[in-house]
């Protein structure tokens, strides 16, 4: 039975991932890593051609010489199985008390780390979870009052965060199969493996599920953990029909936008709350590598898309600032400003067709009877100039503080960013260089209004027609 629910795991998974190039292979040196690196280096032929298999082990520091002695055995085992080997150490308790967070979350970090380094972002990892493990997943989630995407637990294939930015793909050719079966396996072929102490402590929460409860739960339910695996898989599939229908609702609603992201909040946004939430995760895991609570994350940014004031900014894990705008929220990621620190660009002499500052940018001469027409009057990223009226060159730049421009028709000159808050543009972009400006100051404000002293004087001759629209970015 193992075997033949590995192979055909496998066979799936390689379905995801047909050319890794690389497979590594987690081996902690314990009963079910083992069994794992032996059922793969035996189905080695069975991978694509030149692909490379990796026994990798990490040793975390923790456990003197009992870890020295898994390290020197995996290394010996790997070379047995003739397959590559590759070990790092590393101080998890040192990371975790650095980092604020948990050893065992230290630990699962550095691991993938090491199992990405080895990988790259197309190679393969297997580890190898079992049906036990994912039994003691879901109760551990559980109990921390996991939503849909926890109580589902593990999936065969995934692709695991690997902060900041990156990810790896994790197959699990091993999860339908029981630690009894694995264990009957093992002992058959006569494979030796490690026994880990600490698997034993019951101060750690997922041993005392393992140890204490599943034993409980099963004396007094028989059939326990089948019935909760079974359950597991269709809470599985609604978690990915979710999953789907919010990065669809992600993907129109949301843009990149001059430093950040830009998710606009409307009535359709806000039918579906949980849907929404599922944007919301789409949106934030797509861009931080990393996966978020739902708890602590997805509601506070509902909550701000709700009723959140405007302008009011939460910060969240990942270094992640979320601002409540007029339209919708708009979220910086790391290394990203308010997006106001930009210079300016001098444009060329027209005609000329360039990019600047996510617009496209195209100035021609054209003849001109004096007035503007319908088509480009009707085109509010269109704009006739005169050009007499021009004090060359021409620049695009943000407004500076305090900076007055007089629209046209209008009786005299206003602060450019009172403009702004009347014509209720966005905060975010009140500071971005949409200003179309000569040596004399601003000529157009993009896409709102264009200064009075360059207007067409109403008598035929050249004009310069200016066309600047938003290039849309994936």
């Amino acid at each position: 039975m193992p075997r033949t629910a590995f192979h055909n795991a496998l066979q799936r998974i390689l379905a995801d991932v047909p050319e890794p190039g690389v497979v590594v292979v987690a081996l902690s040196g314990g009963m079910d890593s083992v069994v794992l690196v032996h059922l793969v280096a035996a189905w080695r032929e069975h991978f694509p051609p030149g692909t490379r298999i990796v026994a990798a082990h990490l040793n975390h520091g923790q456990r003197g010489e009992a870890a020295d002695g898994d390290q020197a055995f995996c290394r010996d085992l790997a070379k047995a199985l003739r397959v590559e080997y590759a070990a790092r150490a590393v101080d998890a308790a040192a990371v975790a008390k650095a980092e604020g967070m948990g050893e065992e979350e230290a630990g699962r970090a550095l691991r993938y780390r090491f199992f990405h380094d080895l990988a790259g972002d197309g190679g393969l990892v297997l580890t190898g979870h079992h049906a036990d493990d994912q039994a003691e997943t879901i109760l551990l989630h559980l109990r921390r009052g996991a939503h849909r995407r926890g109580l589902a637990g593990m999936r065969e294939m995934s692709r695991v965060p690997v902060p900041p930015g990156l990810a790896v793909q994790v197959g699990r050719p091993l999860l339908s199969v029981t630690r009894e079966e694995i264990e009957a396996l093992a002992k058959a072929e006569g494979w030796r493996w490690r026994d880990d102490a600490t698997n034993k402590d019951v101060r750690y929460a997922r041993n005392r599920i393992r140890h204490r409860i599943i034993p409980a739960l099963e004396a007094i339910m028989p059939g326990f953990r089948i019935r909760l695996l079974e359950r597991a898989v269709a809470i599985a599939e609604a978690e990915r029909e979710m999953t789907e229908r919010g990065g669809e609702l992600a993907e129109r609603v949301s843009r990149h936008e001059h430093g950040g992201r830009f998710f606009r909040i409307d009535d359709d946004a806000l039918a579906e709350p949980e849907r929404l939430l599922y944007a919301f995760r789409s949106v934030v895991e797509g861009e931080l590598g990393v996966r978020i609570p739902y708890g602590a994350v997805l509601s506070r940014l509902a909550e701000l898309a709700e009723g959140g004031r405007l302008g009011e900014t939460i910060c969240l894990p990942g270094r992640l600032r979320v601002r409540r705008e007029s339209d919708g929220l708009f979220f910086f990621f790391p290394g990203t400003g308010d997006a106001d620190a930009y210079g300016e660009v001098i444009l060329p002499d027209p005609p000329f067709s360039i990019q600047a500052y996510g617009l496209e940018v195209t100035a021609e001469w054209v003849t001109s009877t004096g007035t503007v027409p319908d088509d480009d009057k009707a085109d509010p990223e269109v704009q006739w100039l005169e050009p007499s009226s021009l004090r060359w060159p021409l620049r695009l730049r943000a407004p500076r503080p305090g900076e007055r421009f007089r629209p046209l028709g209008a009786p005299g000159s206003r602060k450019i960013q009172d403009i702004l808050v009347d014509t209720k543009t966005p905060r975010r972009q009140r500071g971005l260089p949409r200003l179309l400006a000569d040596h004399a100051g601003g000529v157009w404000l993009w896409p709102l209004r264009l200064a009075h002293r360059v207007r067409l004087v109403g008598r035929p001759g050249r004009a310069l027609r200016v066309v600047m629209r938003e290039r849309q970015t994936p």
